[in-house]
């Protein structure tokens, strides 16, 4: 089971999500905390699978970004509801993997966080109502750096290094440098080949898109 912390938002709204956690065979809800500092203070001790935050808590901006970087080194962070995609690029930088739309699905909510707590990273559009199946990322992965995770799911749905250094606010070349090494460590011959794995792994799952910035 994989224990989730959710935080901020109105209690209602908490309350509705942890319901549907507590209904699934994959989650728990380990605690619950109406202010996002209180829950990041909670982290060492907690050490929570994955931090689930309501976007409403994400003000002050610049102040939340610095704590969600340090937050990153203790659990999986992901953030629901109205995220604007200009600032969706700033959550990937310091290390938020999952970004899910306010209209998802339970079925789908519950494997978005899923696949977030084991690596994954899935960014969901605010009209998403996809049903997909509940799949683990592949111990096959571990070789890879957290970073090189990340990178791996991007891959399945971004068209270029370019892109993906955009994203991610770091240069093409260090893109390319991690690419190379996770073609090399996962032995696979192109970054099709690189596609199928991300599919066939676990690490995303049809229906939901790995890093790809939504239409709003």
């Amino acid at each position: 089971m994989h224990r989730v912390l959710l935080t901020g938002g109105p209690a209602l709204t908490r309350d509705a999500y942890a319901r549907i956690i507590e209904d699934s065979a994959l989650l728990t809800v380990q605690a619950q905390s109406p202010d996002l500092t209180h829950a990041l203070a909670q982290l060492p001790s907690l050490r929570p699978d994955i931090l689930l935050i309501d976007a409403l808590a994400l003000s002050p901006w610049t102040t939340t970004l610095l704590c969600l970087r340090r937050a990153a080194a203790h659990t999986a962070l992901a953030v629901i509801g109205d995220t604007p995609s200009e600032e969706i690029s700033s959550l990937l930088q310091v290390g938020v993997t999952g970004i899910l739309g306010p209209r998802i699905e339970a079925d789908p909510f519950v494997t978005a966080l899923a696949l977030i707590s084991q690596g994954g990273t899935v960014i969901s559009s605010p009209s998403a109502t996809t049903k997909i199946s509940a799949t683990s990322p592949s111990p096959a992965l571990d070789q890879l750096s957290t970073r090189e995770r990340q990178i791996l799911a991007m891959i399945a749905t971004q068209p270029d290094n370019k892109t993906l250094a955009q994203l991610l606010g770091i240069s093409p070349l260090t893109v390319k440098s991690h690419v190379n090494r996770i073609l090399r460590k996962l032995g696979a011959s192109s970054r099709a080949h690189l596609v199928t794995i991300a599919y066939e792994s676990g690490l995303i799952s049809p229906g939901l898109l790995a890093g790809r910035t939504p239409a709003y």
